[in-house]
């Protein structure tokens, strides 16, 4: 899959921007209170990206997915809601917060599906508390 470029909602040569100085990986979770039956589980990779602000997909259906029809359609869909999780962490993080987080491309590299109860929006969850432990850990620098 070809590198989508996000937009950030600041202009990159009027503010600091806080970034990863190295490659971090990273396993982010998310279980609903429902039980432990109830997860999203991504794993993914930032990397530094001078000026620019990348999404990147190398994940592929899990193996005991392929041929289930509803996940190889849904499969897509999962995609643009982690993409939707990093635009929104990105738009969140500069208009409330007033931090601009950018220089760096989000590659989803493994996901871990549950069948007949993950949802879409667990995993843009997911991508929220996993960023959100990158750049509050000091993983991330100005």
């Amino acid at each position: 899959m070809a590198t989508i470029w996000i937009d950030p909602p600041y202009e990159v040569d009027k503010v600091s921007i806080i970034s990863v100085a190295e490659r971090v990986e990273k396993q982010a979770r998310y279980i609903r209170q429902s039980g432990a039956e109830h997860f999203a589980i991504i794993d993914f990779v930032i990397e530094p990206c001078q000026g620019l602000i990348g999404f990147k997909n190398e994940a592929l259906i899990q193996d005991d997915l392929r041929g289930n029809k509803k996940w190889e359609q849904l499969f897509p869909m999962l995609i643009c809601c982690i993409y939707d999780g990093l635009n929104h962490f990105i738009q969140y993080q500069y208009n409330e917060r007033n931090l601009a987080i950018g220089n760096f491309i989000f590659k989803i590299m493994s996901l871990k599906i549950q069948s007949g109860d993950s949802k879409l929006m667990d995993f843009k969850i997911a991508t929220h508390i996993g960023l959100r432990e990158i750049f509050q850990n000091k993983e991330a620098v100005e």
